[in-house]
């Protein structure tokens, strides 16, 4: 079993909304041992590869907030209405749990604060601050 799987995600056309992909990328090459994902938005399928990992830690924009938020997942069914294809990270455990059998032994949240999501590709000054505290926080979260 891999150990930590890093999945940053969000809309990198929409301002601070790309924070979470923003702090994947750089934190690429910086923690031995972590496998990194972006996406757009969160897909089903991406709960076969989490089913393979010891953690997983997710990483997106927050709307609201001063600071960086760390939160730890639990398995739940996803609120949307039938048909959506993208979906919570609490409802992909979900998933792994139901197809798999198993769900990663520690999953995190680590919310980034955002102030701007108009269209545009650059994140706030913010925001650009936050993604730097972010990649400090996934160096605490990763279990050695």
């Amino acid at each position: 079993m891999n150990h930590t799987l890093l999945i940053g995600y969000g809309n990198t056309l929409r301002g601070d909304d790309g924070a979470g992909i923003c702090a994947a990328e750089r934190a690429s090459g910086r923690f031995p041992g972590v496998d990194i994902l972006t996406v757009h938005e969160l897909q089903p399928e991406l709960a076969e590869t989490m089913s393979r990992y010891a953690d997983v830690i997710f990483l997106d924009a927050a709307v609201e907030g001063s600071g960086i938020r760390v939160v730890t997942l639990e398995p739940a069914a996803d609120s949307r209405p039938d048909g959506s294809h993208a979906h919570s990270p609490a409802t992909l455990l979900s998933l792994c749990h139901s197809l798999y059998g198993r769900v990663p032994g520690r999953s995190l949240l680590i919310a980034i604060p955002g102030r701007t999501f108009e269209f545009g590709e650059n994140l706030s000054p913010f925001t650009e601050e936050m993604v730097e505290q972010a990649i400090e926080e996934i160096g605490h979260s990763i279990r050695s």
